[in-house]
C-alpha cells in the first residue's frame, strides 16, 4: 500500500487500493528488475490532477489530458493498439472510460512502464523511475526551468510519502 498521508488533498487516500492493487499487477506482469513503487504512483497523481478523477486539462478538448494520472486521447490510442509500440501488454478503452478511477489508474501505470523503456532507450542505460515520471510528464519539451519546477514538486510529494511511518 502507498503511505495513507493524503498530502493535504481532499481525496488524497481515496485511490489507495487501487494504486496498490495496479502496481502489483503491473510489476507481476511486467516483472521489473525495479518495481515500481506504489508512492511513486501516488506521488504523481498528486502532481498531475490533485486526485481529481474528473480533471480535463483542457475543458474545451475533449481530447486533452483526462483523470487522475491525466491521459491524453493519443496516449489512448498507443496503450489500445495492439499492433503498436505495446502490442505486449496493450488495454483497450474508451475516452470514457479514463474518467473511470481504476481505468485511468491501470492505464496510467502501463505508460509509465512504457515511459520507462523510452526513456531507458534514450539514455542507453536502465532508466530510474524519476526518469519515467520525467518522460511520462513531458519535461523534455518544456523550459528547464518548468521541468525543474514540476520536477521538484514531484519529488516533494514522493519524498513526503517515501517518510511515511519511518519517523
Amino acid at each position: 500500500m502507498p503511505c495513507s498521508l493524503s498530502l493535504k488533498f481532499k481525496n488524497g487516500s481515496k485511490y489507495d487500493q487501487l494504486i496498490a492493487g495496479w502496481v502489483k499487477y503491473w510489476n507481476d506482469v511486467l516483472e521489473p528488475k525495479d518495481p515500481l513503487d506504489p508512492n511513486l504512483v501516488k506521488a504523481l497523481i498528486a502532481t498531475e490532477s490533485g486526485f481529481d478523477p474528473t480533471m480535463l486539462a483542457n475543458k474545451r478538448n475533449q481530447n486533452s489530458a483526462r483523470g487522475l494520472l491525466q491521459i491524453t486521447n493519443d496516449t489512448r490510442k498507443i496503450i489500445g493498439d495492439e499492433k503498436g509500440e505495446i502490442r505486449d501488454r496493450y488495454l483497450t478503452v474508451t475516452r470514457s472510460d479514463l474518467n473511470d478511477p481504476a481505468v485511468n489508474i491501470c492505464a496510467g501505470i502501463r505508460w509509465l512502464f512504457h515511459k520507462r523503456d523510452l526513456a531507458s532507450a534514450r539514455l542507453g542505460r536502465l532508466a530510474a523511475w524519476s526518469d519515467a515520471v520525467f518522460e511520462y510528464k513531458g519535461l523534455s519539451r518544456a523550459s528547464k526551468k518548468r521541468a525543474t519546477e514540476l520536477m521538484n514538486r514531484f519529488r516533494e510529494k514522493y519524498e513526503a510519502l517515501k517518510k511515511c511511518g519511518k519517523e
